[in-house]
């Protein structure tokens, strides 16, 4: 290689490294995709079991690069469940865990329904922006005076489809996945369930919805396992309502937050 040609390549690669650098500095990197292009982030992806440790602890499973997938025997993300022929891939991180017992299922994927938000589109978000996740923190505050953070989320369904988006598929769907819920309960012992507008409507029938909102409901599982549990309204509609009808806002959040304390008044704090 001729001493130009090398200095050339040196300078380009030096050029990248420099842009690297202020990428990596405030973490950020663009996403280019193709109109059907699957997300990074949506992409299942197969651990090789001879490159899985197994930690001193004996309650965590950690893949090559040190990330936890599966913590007290379940996977908490690269989720693979093949209960649903039409699925197209599990949700990476279906299941954050947090401190306190209260187990919050909202959706983040496509449902093809009218009226349905976005997909979310970034790892860094538990809900599908940063806007409706500020909406979900000021609701937490609002009605329990804490931290989003400290309770549990379960993606439910926990997969994303590409087709079939009618109600009855939905339906199918989210009773099927009741299993992986009642999994989570009993792991975790959860005390109580919230179940979130954009889970709701795919698991019950919208009249249904409607007429137990806000209503301290009980779910029963199998051996007897019984768990209160309370539908609302989604943070999303929330976010909604803040742009589009400011004046209605607050008697909303107001309402939304009394949800939150009728669980709490059932249970207790959560702990």
């Amino acid at each position: 290689m001729k001493a130009s040609e090398y200095l050339n390549r040196l300078k380009t690669l030096d050029s990248i490294l420099q842009e690297t650098g202020f990428l990596l500095q405030n973490n950020e990197f663009p996403i280019y995709n193709l109109s059907k292009e699957p997300y990074p982030d949506e992409f299942p992806l197969v651990f090789n079991p001879s490159k899985i440790n197994i930690t001193s602890e004996g309650d965590k499973i950690l893949n090559s690069e040190g990330e936890v997938i599966a913590l007290d025997g379940y996977l908490t993300r690269n989720f693979a469940c093949k209960k649903c022929s039409d699925r197209s891939m599990g949700i990476r991180g279906f299941l954050q865990r947090g401190r306190k017992k209260l187990l919050i299922l909202h959706y983040t994927g496509e449902t093809g329904m009218p009226g349905s938000s976005f997909i979310k589109k970034s790892s860094k978000t538990l809900f599908r922006s940063k806007e409706v996740e500020e909406s979900f923190t000021e609701w937490i505050q609002e009605g329990l005076n804490t931290s989003y953070e400290e309770f549990h989320y379960q993606e439910y369904p926990a997969c994303r489809f590409h087709k079939g988006f009618e109600v009855s598929d939905w339906h199918r769907r989210a009773n099927l996945c009741d299993i992986h819920v009642e999994e989570t309960v009993r792991k975790e012992g959860i005390k109580a369930i919230l179940v979130l507008g954009s889970s709701a409507l795919l698991r019950w029938p919208s009249e249904y919805c409607k007429a137990n909102a806000g209503k301290l409901l009980e779910w029963k599982f199998s051996d007897g396992l019984k768990i209160p549990y309370l539908i609302t309204r989604s943070p999303e509609a929330l976010l909604h309502c803040k742009i589009k009808k400011p004046s209605e806002y607050k008697n909303m959040l107001t309402q939304l937050s009394e949800h939150l304390r009728i669980l709490q008044k059932k249970v207790g704090d959560f702990n």
